[in-house]
């Protein structure tokens, strides 16, 4: 009664006359919205999306067949994090590059891992680093987890065993590591010079990545690593010099991600930078306090983004929120964490025209941020350097 008594009284009339009507037009309706559903799924069937397509190429049709050298994997580096290592206690990480059709990433590969008496079967995670199909060639980052120790290292992949060459993890607690691209011979000394005593100033470390050079450079490099602590590595020489152009910007994204992986555990904070690039610490006397202060402050930030003349954000962050980094930045940003533009501070570049004779006046670069003590520090290690180089002889780096 309660609910009859708010319809009107010619409703129930109407329903009567025109019921059929309604009930034929619903029907018709429901018949065409099925079939304009089939006519899209149809259209999909035949002329798929471009993001369909790219799934039905990768996951249904057949892999297309590949020369031998085409299908080969170029280990870079492996490095294993032992018992020490808390947070990835037995985890093998893996640096390669793989021809960019030949979709490594997407095929089985298997790490055997063997601690004397036993053998075991581990599959690894892969993935690319590099987001493009531009270049022939790409960067992978492999990464599996060991239930025990490892003593002997072997990948199996499509019935092919071969051993990999393992190296310890950098256990060295460091404030800031600093990953640069390769060198080759058009890096001026100038700039390695001024940011390896800057960094090390500061509480930074530097990494180096070497590929081919004159000995007096090399020298020269010998011996930043014994005044200054940076480390050198070699860089390795991807199918020969002739396909050296096919590999992604020279490198830069195969020594970025082994530099990461290398310093996981052991650095507070990682950044990417250009040989002619430097961070500076402006609110505090070391790296460490600059960038935990920010970090502590604003607990959901995972990206200092500091901004080059050019407005490209170069980052800072904590290396255990990325797994892997494309050139100068994260793959994929920090989960549910945010990036924090420093508008208070950028990143300064080294030109041509900063001479040596600037650097030991404490002139140079983003020196009017600091104190003039550590601006007549940096200085005086530099002009002593500078009188080394001169009294050894390795002077064929000098410009003139």
């Amino acid at each position: 009664m309660y609910l009859n008594s708010n319809i009107p009284p010619y409703f129930h009339d109407l329903l009567r006359k025109y019921g059929h009507l309604y009930g034929l037009i619903i029907l018709k309706s429901r018949t065409l919205y099925l079939f304009v559903i089939f006519l899209v799924f149809l259209h999909l069937f035949l002329h798929p999306l471009p993001v369909l397509r790219r799934v039905r190429n990768a996951y249904t049709y057949k892999m297309k067949e590949l020369d031998n050298d085409e299908k080969d994997l170029f280990f870079v580096s492996a490095y294993y994090y032992g018992n020490e290592y808390s947070l990835y206690e037995n985890q093998v990480s893996l640096t390669f590059i793989a021809p960019r059709d030949a979709h490594w990433d997407r095929r089985k590969i298997i790490v055997i891992r063997s601690n004397g008496s036993t053998s075991v079967l581990e599959p690894m995670k892969v993935h690319r680093a590099t987001p493009h199909n531009v270049c022939k060639f790409v960067t992978l980052v492999g990464t599996v987890t060991l239930k025990d120790d490892l003593m002997d290292l072997e990948i199996l992949v499509s019935r092919n065993i071969a051993g990999i060459r393992y190296l310890p993890a950098d256990n060295k607690q460091r404030d800031l590591v600093v990953c640069t691209p390769p060198i080759y011979n058009n890096v001026g000394w100038q700039s390695i010079l001024l940011a390896s005593h800057i960094y090390s100033r500061f509480g930074g470390h530097l990494q180096i990545y070497l590929s081919n050079t004159n000995p007096a450079f090399f020298d020269f490099l010998e011996e930043l690593k014994r005044r200054k602590g940076i480390s050198m590595n070699a860089f390795p020489d991807f199918y020969g010099n002739s396909k050296l152009n096919e590999v992604e910007f020279g490198g830069i994204t195969v020594a970025n991600s082994d530099c990461l992986s290398k310093y996981k555990s052991s650095a507070s904070f990682i950044t990417f930078l250009e040989w002619n690039e430097l961070v500076l610490p402006k609110s505090f006397n070391s790296y460490f306090s600059e960038f935990a202060n920010f970090f502590e402050s604003e607990i959901f930030v995972g990206l200092l983004e500091f901004r080059n003349s050019k407005g490209i954000s170069k980052v800072v962050t904590r290396p255990l929120l990325i797994s892997s980094v494309w050139l100068n930045e994260p793959v994929e940003r920090p989960f549910k964490l945010k990036s924090k533009q420093m508008d208070s501070n950028k990143i300064y570049e080294i030109s041509v025209s900063d001479d040596v004779d600037s650097m030991i006046r404490g002139d140079f670069p983003g020196s009017d941020i600091l104190k003039m003590e550590d601006r007549r520090a940096i200085g005086l290690g530099i002009r002593k350097l500078v009188e080394l180089i001169y009294f050894i002889g390795f002077t064929s780096i000098w410009p003139y």
